[in-house]
C-alpha cells in the first residue's frame, strides 16, 4: 500500500475519527524521457534568463504576477506567509448533502480513506452513512493548501474526493460555441430512433471490460524492441466516409445495435429460457 499522504482524524459533531488518507488512483501512462541520439544520454533543463540566456541560481530566482505588457508584482515568501491556512490535522464535516447535489464536474482527485488506530468510530461512521445517497462535506488543509472535500461510504469502505471551488467551473452559459445549439429542431422520428438506439446500448456498467489499449500496445512495442524482435503493424481499416443524412445513420445504427444485442450472449440464453417456457405451456 502507498504511503499515507495525510494523517489526521474525521470530525462530526463531538466525535473524532483517526484516519490516514492514501490515493486512490495509480496512473499507468508512460512517460519517456528525452535523450541525445548521438551519446544517448539525458536532456536535462535550465533555468535560465529570458534576456541573458545565461543560468539563473536558486536565491535569485523569485514569484512574479504577471499584469501584462512585461509588468510584474513582485511577491515574497513573506509576503504570503500570513495568508496561508492554518495547519490542522481535521477534517470537519460541515453537513451532509445529497449526493446529487453535487456536480458531477466538481469531483477532482480521490483517496482511499483508511482507519487509524481506533477503529470503532469509522466503522460507526460508515455504517451510519450506508445507503443514504449522501455524501460529507468538509475542508481539510493538506501541503500548506485548503481543500473542500465529499467523504463517500460503501457501508464498510470510505473513500473522500477533492473538490474544485464552484467558482473554478466553466458554466457552459458562458462559452460562445453552445449558442449554435438555440433554435436546432430535431424531427419527432429524428428522436424516436435515437432514443431506440439509447435504449439499444443500454447495458450494466461493467469497469473491468475497459482497459487502455493504447498503453498496452506501447507497452508490446517497448517489449518487442527491447528484444530485438520486429515489429510488425496491421494496416488500418479504410474509412466509410461520413454519412450526411441524420435519419438514415439513426436507422443504420439502431439496426445494427439491435442485432449485436441478439448476437451478446446473454440475450441467447434468454431466448432459450423464454422457449423453454413457451414449450412448457404448450404441453401443460
Amino acid at each position: 500500500m502507498a504511503r499515507p499522504v495525510w494523517t489526521g482524524s474525521i470530525s462530526f459533531g463531538m466525535v473524532a475519527i483517526p484516519i490516514r488518507l492514501v490515493p486512490a488512483v495509480r496512473r499507468k501512462s508512460i512517460s519517456f524521457n528525452q535523450l541525445d541520439e548521438r551519446s544517448g544520454s539525458r536532456i536535462r533543463y535550465r533555468k535560465v534568463s529570458e534576456a541573458t540566456g545565461e543560468e539563473v541560481p536558486p536565491e535569485h530566482i523569485v514569484k512574479g504576477y504577471d499584469l501584462g505588457g512585461s509588468n510584474y508584482v513582485l511577491l515574497t515568501d513573506d509576503d504570503l506567509a500570513p495568508l496561508a491556512p492554518a495547519k490542522s490535522k481535521e477534517i470537519g464535516i460541515e453537513s451532509f448533502v445529497p449526493i446529487d447535489d453535487v456536480d458531477p464536474l466538481m469531483f477532482d482527485s480521490s483517496y482511499l480513506v483508511l482507519p487509524d488506530r481506533n477503529v470503532k468510530p469509522y466503522v460507526l461512521l460508515a455504517e451510519a452513512m450506508a445507503g443514504s445517497d449522501r455524501v460529507g462535506i468538509g475542508r481539510f488543509v493538506m501541503r500548506q493548501k485548503e481543500y473542500l472535500a465529499a467523504i463517500r461510504s460503501d457501508g464498510k469502505h470510505l473513500t473522500l474526493s477533492t473538490l474544485v471551488f464552484p467558482d473554478e467551473l466553466v458554466q457552459p452559459s458562458s462559452v460562445e460555441e453552445f449558442d449554435e445549439l438555440d433554435g436546432v429542431k430535431v424531427s419527432a422520428k429524428e428522436l424516436q430512433m435515437a432514443k431506440g438506439l439509447v435504449d439499444a446500448l443500454s447495458d450494466e456498467f461493467e469497469a473491468g471490460q475497459y482497459t487502455d489499449e493504447y498503453r498496452k500496445a506501447v507497452e508490446q512495442v517497448i517489449e518487442d524492441k527491447a528484444a530485438g524482435r520486429t515489429i510488425v503493424y496491421e494496416e488500418e481499416p479504410k474509412s466509410t466516409g461520413t454519412v450526411i443524412d441524420l435519419s438514415a445513420a439513426l436507422e443504420a445504427s439502431l439496426a445494427e445495435a439491435r442485432a449485436a444485442k441478439d448476437r451478446h450472449p446473454s440475450a441467447t440464453s434468454a431466448k432459450k429460457t423464454a422457449a423453454k417456457k413457451t414449450r412448457a405451456r404448450k404441453s401443460a
